[in-house]
């Protein structure tokens, strides 16, 4: 089984890309999907959440933009929160490859907005990065409910720049105004990949990450 991590900057076009390998029949796992569930369900989180900020609760519900608003603003806040949210993202993530692996597909995607950051490019056998310019991440993510410039610049200053990333991807895939063309690219490296031999995944993922490792 290939395993395919999809990674790039803050509105780089990473769900983009998903929803096209998805679309060619192969299964995806999204960190930002599994995160916004495990804050929406998982007990043991909400109750860690409540006790640091209580008021990141509203109607008895965390609510991710005032949450948001706590984190950004502190460090300490949001290394805290990472060390609650990533060793139950990181079990999602392997249960999801056993599962593909017992069905036997040949190839599965991670959509892992911190690939590199957090060192998960080592257990992937192919990384696509969405690229796009600065300008035009930037104008994508304003138009998200509750996002600010700051927001956005503390999200982008978290991540690799462009320029890192792509030169430590496989492929690199122009997610600009033009979808069309980044779907073709998403189908030829799909086949591309389908060409060879499937290697057996071997169970290796890890429990936990830290930045830098």
């Amino acid at each position: 089984m290939w395993i395919i991590g999809i990674t790039g900057g803050i509105g780089a076009g990473k769900s983009f890309l998903s929803r096209s390998f998805v679309s060619l029949g192969v299964p995806v796992h999204s960190s930002d999907k599994c995160i916004h569930f495990l804050l929406a369900h998982d007990g043991d989180i909400q109750k860690r959440i409540k006790a640091r900020w209580p008021k990141a609760f509203i109607k008895g519900k965390i609510d991710r933009k005032v949450l948001g608003d706590f984190v950004l603003s502190s460090s300490s806040d949001l290394k805290f929160l990472e060390e609650i949210l990533y060793p139950k993202l990181l079990e999602s993530q392997k249960e999801f490859l056993k599962r593909n692996q017992a069905q036997r597909r040949k190839v599965v995607a991670l959509d892992i907005p911190l690939l590199f950051e957090v060192g998960l490019d080592r257990y992937c056998h192919f990384v696509v990065i969405a690229s796009t310019p600065l300008f035009l991440r930037k104008k994508r993510v304003l138009r998200r409910k509750g996002m600010t410039l700051k927001k956005f610049k503390i999200f982008d200053g978290e991540q690799m720049n462009d320029l890192q990333r792509r030169k430590k991807g496989d492929f690199v895939i122009p997610c600009g105004r033009e979808k069309g063309s980044a779907f073709k690219r998403v189908k030829y490296i799909l086949d591309l990949i389908s060409q060879k031999n499937p290697r057996r995944w071997q169970g290796k993922w890890p429990i936990s990450v830290c930045k830098n490792l």
